[in-house]
């Protein structure tokens, strides 16, 4: 592989003018010279080494998408589907603008503190975090920072993206009474962060209505699989009660899609004897047997938004929205048919 030093030879330049036609820094360098050393580059197929960009002060390229996450299916955020859109849609974004992404999940925040502050990164993207871990990321490396999904007050020291969850809780309850829904359950991973916010649309859909809630049908889903359908078992004798027309509103499609087959495999057939919904509206939601009615947010619109934001923040620019909240849409589909008696 060629090396600045070769191509200074065959260029018949000092090193330092290669180097500064690589980095861009060619005002003060003919045009002959410049076209001399572009075709000795290509036709030998120099590339950068990027390690060495880690020895001096220029950018290095990377940014970091940290994860702490607020739910885990089977122990991995890889086999999160919400996550994996997030992963799949920053990476192709910073793929076009020539960065590289590094990915680093983890439930221990001082882990997460460690590993960041250890590398000379550009930017950071922070998911799944509460607001003043984001503001200590933030004091610990002296990094552009735009969080996703957070939990509590933005600050100045980053900007969010996240989503209007306490609209969508209402928008599904909203739609289940109006369906004739007389027994709502709601099934959670966790009552912080974004699921919180959607128990208490659920909340506001009830008061408005005048109806009470019963505490416990808010449940807390356990993280293994095999807990979740002991769960969902102990569960069964009072979903399959046909004394009312009953929905569960999973706060995650995920486990939705879940349940939906472990109702189905009990005889307790989805929507003819039970309704189920989501939240996310999940590549596999319109495509599962019955398809899912859910929460929509346009995931694909959060990720790209917040690579927006971040390069606005590496370019210098002031973002005056430090708090940017998506929309989200209730879309109706199979799994919440009117139940039979």
């Amino acid at each position: 592989m060629a090396t600045i030093k070769e191509i200074a030879r065959l260029a018949g330049v000092s090193t330092t003018t290669v180097s500064n036609i690589i980095h861009g820094k060619n005002q003060k360098v003919s045009k002959e010279v410049r076209e001399r050393i572009g075709a000795l580059i290509q036709d030998l197929h120099y590339v950068e080494k990027l390690g060495l960009r880690h020895l001096n002060n220029s950018r290095s390229q990377i940014i970091c998408l940290v994860v702490n996450p607020q739910k885990l299916y089977e122990n991995t955020v890889f086999t999160d589907p919400f996550y994996s859109q997030i992963f799949g849609v920053v990476e192709k974004r910073l793929h076009e603008k020539a960065y590289y992404l590094m990915v680093y999940a983890s439930a221990d925040i001082d882990e997460i503190f460690r590993t960041v502050a250890a590398w000379n990164i550009d930017g950071i993207i922070a998911l799944s975090f509460q607001a003043s871990d984001c503001d200590k990321l933030n004091a610990l490396t002296g990094k552009p920072l735009v969080s996703i999904d957070v939990t509590g007050s933005v600050s100045e020291r980053f900007v969010n993206v996240g989503l209007n969850d306490g609209e969508g809780g209402y928008l599904m309850i909203r739609y289940l009474m109006n369906a004739g829904y007389e027994d709502i359950w709601l099934l959670a991973n966790q009552d912080i962060g974004v699921d919180h916010e959607r128990f208490l649309g659920c909340m506001r859909a009830f008061d408005e209505a005048s109806l009470p809630f019963k505490r416990e049908h808010y449940v807390m889903l356990d993280e293994s699989h095999e807990q979740r359908l002991a769960h969902y078992q102990e569960l069964l004798p009072q979903w399959a009660e046909a004394d009312k027309r009953r929905a569960l509103f999973f706060f995650a499609d995920f486990y939705a899609l879940e349940a939906i087959s472990f109702l189905s495999e009990q005889g307790l057939q989805v929507p003819e004897k039970i309704a189920v919904t989501g939240y996310d509206d999940i590549q596999y939601a319109s495509i599962s047997i019955p398809s899912l009615t859910t929460v929509r947010q346009n995931i694909f619109l959060k990720a790209k938004k917040a690579i927006e934001q971040l390069f606005l923040l590496l370019d210098g620019k002031f973002v005056e929205e430090r708090d940017i909240r998506l929309p989200v849409e209730l879309v109706v589909r199979n799994s919440s048919g009117y139940c039979k008696r």
